[in-house]
């Protein structure tokens, strides 16, 4: 944001169920059809058109949504770490074992219980590369603990118990997902979450940019913030 701020009018959003967001009860309400939609209605709200769509991981299955079937919107599309959906139906084993913490997430009351024991440690956990090495300062994980620690994980775990239910969804998003915005994708390849095959989604996107990202976690725009920014860069001046 900080890059972008002084050539963009730059918006972060806190997705439904996150932060101070409206939290409905239910799984049901926490399909990724209605978190499109939730974007589709701030975007017409905030009287915007041809926007520059920045998404990661969970974020980027809203991003990949959002340009399926609101291509109006969207002039460009920006994926870092997030496979489209056609690319996670085919995954492998591999991918499958990587996936196994999405299996615990479904689960009931567990999983709140498992991020919150000793004193969140989950998030020292999971914000660090492929060497060790802490990818936040200490006053930021200590904002996220805050954060979910006022506000809960249930409905942030809803994301993934909607998804492994398959809830007959509200807005049906386009069968077939093909992507017609340009599209880049930024892939960190030290993932231990998502095979790096995820990203080579040619077939699904009509214009796909794609930059690997070499000893780069899960958590690419904190791990390689420069190199992020600069494809990033690149692929908005392109023509």
């Amino acid at each position: 944001m900080k890059e972008f701020a002084k050539d963009y009018h730059v918006i972060a959003v806190d997705n439904r169920g996150y932060g101070d967001t409206d939290k409905p009860t239910g799984t049901q309400n926490y399909t990724i059809d209605q978190i499109v939609e939730d974007t589709r209605q701030l975007v017409e709200a905030l009287n915007k058109r041809d926007i520059i769509l920045v998404a990661h991981d969970w974020g980027g299955i809203v991003g990949w949504g959002m340009a399926a079937k609101y291509p109006e919107l969207v002039q460009k599309l920006v994926i870092i770490n997030s496979p489209h959906p056609g690319m996670f139906r085919r995954k492998s084993w591999k991918q499958f074992l990587y996936s196994w913490y999405m299996l615990f997430f479904s689960l009931p009351v567990l999983p709140e219980f498992a991020l919150k024991s000793n004193d969140y440690f989950a998030f020292d956990y999971s914000f660090i590369n492929g060497n060790g090495r802490p990818l936040l300062p200490d006053d930021q994980l200590e904002a996220y603990k805050y954060t979910f620690h006022k506000n809960g994980f249930t409905a942030p775990l809803n994301w993934y118990r909607a998804s492994i239910k398959r809830y007959p969804p509200k807005n049906p998003l386009p069968k077939n997902m093909q992507i017609k915005v340009p599209t880049l994708i930024v892939w960190g390849k030290k993932d231990k979450y998502l095979t790096s095959q995820l990203a080579e989604a040619h077939e699904h996107v009509d214009d796909l940019t794609l930059h690997y990202i070499e000893n780069c976690s899960h958590w690419t725009q904190m791990d390689q913030p420069d190199l992020v920014n600069k494809y990033m860069r690149q692929f908005l001046v392109k023509k």
